[in-house]
């Protein structure tokens, strides 16, 4: 089957390695992105505690770097380990079949809801993968996989997190809605669907709580998104009281920082008595984080694992409305990504440290219009030349504009090289 992922080409990690391992960041090419595996792993690992801590089983999100490495860092190793993943394109899917292979995945959510011209697919990949999942937020999704497995003579059930809406109405289903009790009766009470659909569990995202500015806040929205997701599992059960181990996959990256200062206690007094299913964490951008990671209090500037390194080209003397006026980098809208936040400017300059009163203020394709934050402070212009690092609003998006990374390792010295596995 042609699938896109066999024809999309892949930067090739042995020949990257042979020109730029043991380089300097200051010998590398301008724009290009760094990730420091110290913080990476270090972040990996503190989200796993987090659940362990929560009594709760954790799924890594891998659609940040898209990577090999990366996930097995998410993994962890030891007692504090995962082999659930999600998702957010098929080409991440066939990447990790090696890691399905060695025994280290059994489990991986696709995470949008079913894409009707992609079952052939996910039908092939429910082959390589011993437990696939869909998201599903519809009825009329419940017919597509259900008329997929009769017109396919397919006699494997598809396993589905129905996705639950929050409010943010990006996805998912609203609780106490009539389509939601729709979806769970068809699902759970009719004999044609249930022989070829089972609900594995209910997933929420509380993408709102990136707006949280303090961890404590995003505990909050952390314990709405629990509420959510056990309010569904209880509709379910009212349908079909034979349920048993419904999962409750709950997470965005602030929630899921914020996990470490809930307690189970906490947990059952707030939802009033014990879940109704099992509670699983899931997080994506944790590993990286960026501003707006960090605008939500639960991290600092030294968790963020990632940067974008960048040279100033060109002064602008009294331009713009903060003295000493601007100046350009190589690094606009490709290299960054045209994303805001509760912080200031679509990036930070935090690196040399004397230079990190200018942001990256406004951005067209290639070019990064670099003001000052604060014009109360003696702001100076960066020599024509110099590298900077720019800490990206969104470390995702940033991401996704490069064919490689380059890994240090707690110093400026290249250690390794990650490809991401760039397309659908």
């Amino acid at each position: 089957m042609a699938y896109p992922s066999k024809f999309t080409p892949l930067a090739d990690k042995e020949v990257l390695l042979k020109n730029y391992k043991g380089k300097r960041l200051q010998e590398l090419p301008t724009p290009s992105f760094i990730i420091d595996r110290n913080v990476f792993r270090k972040n990996s690992d503190k989200m796993l505690h987090n659940s362990s801590k929560l009594n709760a089983e954790f799924r890594a999100h891998v659609k940040t770097h898209k990577s090999t490495e990366g996930t097995l860092l998410q993994l962890g190793s030891g007692s504090l380990k995962t082999d659930k993943v999600v998702v957010s394109t098929l080409m991440e899917a066939w990447n990790l079949v090696p890691l399905v292979e060695k025994g280290l995945i059994s489990d991986i959510l696709f995470s949008l809801p079913v894409v009707k011209s992609r079952l052939d697919e996910l039908a092939d990949l429910s082959t390589k993968v011993p437990k696939l999942r869909l998201m599903l937020d519809s009825p009329e999704q419940l017919d597509i996989l259900t008329a997929y497995n009769n017109s396919n003579s397919r006699n494997q059930k598809w396993s589905i997190f129905v996705k639950i809406n929050m409010g943010t109405d990006r996805a998912g289903l609203l609780n106490d809605s009539e389509i939601l009790n729709k979806v769970l009766k068809r699902a759970l009470n009719d004999e044609e669907v249930k022989k070829n659909v089972e609900i594995y569990g209910f997933y929420c995202h509380a993408g709102h709580s990136y707006s949280a500015d303090s961890e404590n806040k995003a505990k909050r929205v952390l314990i709405d998104e629990i509420s959510h997701a056990n309010k569904a599992a209880k509709a379910a059960l009212k349908v079909d009281p034979s349920l048993t181990n419904l999962q409750l996959s709950v997470g965005a990256t602030p929630t899921a920082h914020a996990s470490e200062i809930l307690s189970q206690e906490e947990l059952e007094n707030s939802l009033g008595g014990k879940l109704a299913g099992i509670l699983e964490l899931h997080a994506g951008n944790y590993p990286c984080c960026d501003l707006q990671q960090v605008a939500t209090g639960c991290v600092s500037y030294e968790d963020v694992s990632s940067k974008v390194i960048a040279e100033v080209i060109s002064t602008y003397p009294d331009r713009g409305s903060k003295s000493p006026g601007e100046q350009l980098v190589n690094a606009g809208v490709i290299a960054l990504a045209r994303e805001f936040g509760p912080l200031p400017g679509h990036g930070r300059i935090l690196e040399p440290r004397q230079y990190n009163n200018w942001i990256v203020g406004r951005i067209s394709q290639e070019h990064g219009i670099l003001t000052p934050l604060d014009e109360s402070k003696d702001t100076t212009f960066i020599p024509l030349g110099t590298q900077v690092s720019i800490t990206p609003q969104h470390s995702c998006i940033t991401a996704a504009s490069y064919p490689w990374y380059f890994v240090v390792d707690g110093s400026d010295e290249v250690v390794d090289i990650w490809v991401p596995w760039r397309g659908w």
